[in-house]
């Protein structure tokens, strides 16, 4: 009877150490920290960019292929479109490293060269994609204002390397 009376205060503080270690009951509690949508914080609120929009369900007049290379380049590297157009960018990794393809002015590229040089977690954005060796992904864009827009790889390294193009918008 004494081995009972010992064992039973040892068993329920057993139970209570590992009921709480089981992690809280509510599910808010357990729910990722910041926008809740997943996304960095240079999410834009409803895609709205100074340099365009996503193309959404508009049909892309044109497809232009892009190459992301290991010699931290893009073929092409200079792409003329018309202000309002939308196009369809087939982005094809032909190198073993990784590639972004990252669509955005002067600001916004030196904005997420500095994300990415910290400790984030990268999702893609309606304006970006990741490529893995060998792969295709594609981003359609409608381009709403003239000027020059740069497109860009934000793997550490290869932006400040030179692995940047030019999209120039003309009316």
């Amino acid at each position: 009877m004494l081995f009972v009376r010992k064992l039973v205060p040892i068993l329920f503080m057993l139970l209570a150490l590992l009921g709480g270690a089981c992690g809280p009951d509510d599910p808010s509690l357990e729910a990722p920290q910041g926008s809740g949508d997943g996304n960095h914080e240079m999410d834009m609120q409803d895609d709205d960019f100074d340099f365009g929009q996503p193309g959404g369900s508009s049909p892309a007049g044109r497809e232009i292929p892009i190459s992301a290379l290991d010699g931290l380049r893009f073929d092409p590297d200079v792409i003329e479109v018309s202000s309002g157009e939308t196009v369809k960018f087939v982005v094809r990794n032909d190198g073993k490293n990784s590639h972004e393809f990252v669509i955005g002015d002067e600001a916004y590229q030196e904005e997420h060269a500095e994300e990415m040089a910290g400790d984030h977690e990268m999702n893609e954005d309606s304006n970006l994609v990741d490529v893995e060796p060998g792969k295709i992904k594609e981003i359609k864009w409608t381009f709403t204002d003239e000027g020059e827009v740069l497109f860009a790889c934000q793997e550490p390294g290869h932006y400040e390397g030179g692995m940047v193009g030019t999209i120039e918008v003309s009316s």
